[in-house]
């Protein structure tokens, strides 16, 4: 049995008969392959193909963190400044600093997100800023910062906005100006950006008769996205409030070029310097480890260091992974609803690490 064949065998034993799903990886000696099942649309039938995108959601948290390493690099943050004196507006007053920000021991809250959300024909007067004001009214205290690593969605609501007041422009035009356009290859059929990219985004779907599915039909939806479809619930098109903590959609040759660049260190990206500091694992207060680098989550799998992220919300699961000793990366996107970090590329890479 070949390596690809391994690696479809174990999608069909993760994932159900018509649950779409895309995985790619690049090799330590510059081999790839994408492999896609499943369908994008269950009703009417609309299989998956290489082309189909999907909602990424955290996924897009590193990409946020690579945005602010630009501007340290250039000399315009310094990642041990505390949030409160960049960011006057913040009400937590309890000296958490960027790199705390970054690295998820900022001592912030982390209320549940599922409810921010808006409908994809909402997004053009959506305002941004004033959800995340709301955001901070609603939620103001916080504990003290490096005891502990604890998630925390808002303070990636507050890296965005700071990346906004760095660079003089709207977050999402500086991930794809900076970033998403700087490794973009010529493959028609890649996407990686903030758009629901039109009659190609897979259908997002949660389980209706499983605990998180029993809960989701108990919650109130506002915004009018969810439909019952059979034994699924199903979403219409929509977007997080917040795209610099889980705004990103695309598929594996969207984020192909990027991995590639991030696990190769492309200088196009970052000085060598600054790489080492984005993968550097970051203890907490008390010299512990954290399990976090800068909006990384750390790992070994096969004797292999590795930096993920998850990325879980309605609908929709993804994970990213790089190795960077070997210069080799791998994806997973899926129209499932997943909102844990499951490592599930623990159960697809082996079979080409080896």
């Amino acid at each position: 049995m070949t390596a690809t064949d391994a690696i479809d065998a174990t999608l069909q034993r993760m994932f159900g008969r018509d649950e779409a799903v895309q995985y790619w990886f690049l090799g330590p000696t510059g081999e790839t392959r994408t492999l896609c099942r499943g369908l994008a649309n269950r009703s009417p039938p609309r299989r998956a193909t290489t082309r189909t995108t999907f909602h990424c959601f955290s996924t897009t948290k590193p990409i946020t963190a690579l945005a602010l390493l630009q501007l340290e690099a250039e000399g315009r943050v310094d990642l041990d400044a505390p949030i409160a004196t960049l960011l006057p507006e913040v009400p937590y007053r309890n000296g958490a600093t960027v790199r705390q920000l970054l690295s998820h021991q900022a001592g912030l809250p982390n209320p549940m997100p599922l409810s921010w959300v808006h409908r994809d024909e909402d997004h053009a007067d959506f305002d941004g800023r004033a959800f995340v004001d709301r955001v901070l009214r609603e939620h103001p205290s916080c504990d003290p910062p490096g005891r502990r690593a604890r998630y925390s969605n808002i303070g990636y609501l507050l890296l965005g906005r700071l990346v906004e007041q760095l660079a003089a422009r709207p977050y999402v035009d500086v991930v794809q100006g900076r970033i998403l356009d700087v490794v973009r290859d010529d493959d028609p059929d890649a996407y990686l950006g903030f758009a629901i990219p039109e009659g190609r985004h897979a259908t997002g779907y949660t389980r209706r008769w499983s605990a998180l599915g029993l809960m989701i039909a108990l919650m109130p939806d506002p915004p009018r996205l969810r439909t019952s479809e059979r034994g699924w619930i199903r979403y219409r098109p929509f977007h997080l409030d917040g795209a610099a903590y889980g705004g990103l959609k695309g598929n594996a040759r969207g984020w192909a070029p990027l991995l590639r660049a991030i696990a190769r260190a492309d200088p196009r990206l970052l000085p060598a310097r600054s790489y080492a500091r984005w993968f550097e694992p970051q203890p907490l207060a008390s010299g512990k480890p954290s399990g976090l680098a800068l909006a990384w989550f750390t790992g070994t799998l096969g004797g292999h260091e590795f930096r993920c992220h998850a990325g879980g919300g309605p609908g929709y699961g993804a994970e990213i992974r790089v190795y960077p000793s070997l210069g080799a990366a791998s994806m997973l996107v899926t129209n499932t609803t997943i909102v844990r970090d499951l490592r599930l590329l623990d159960r697809l890479d082996p079979h080409w690490l080896g």
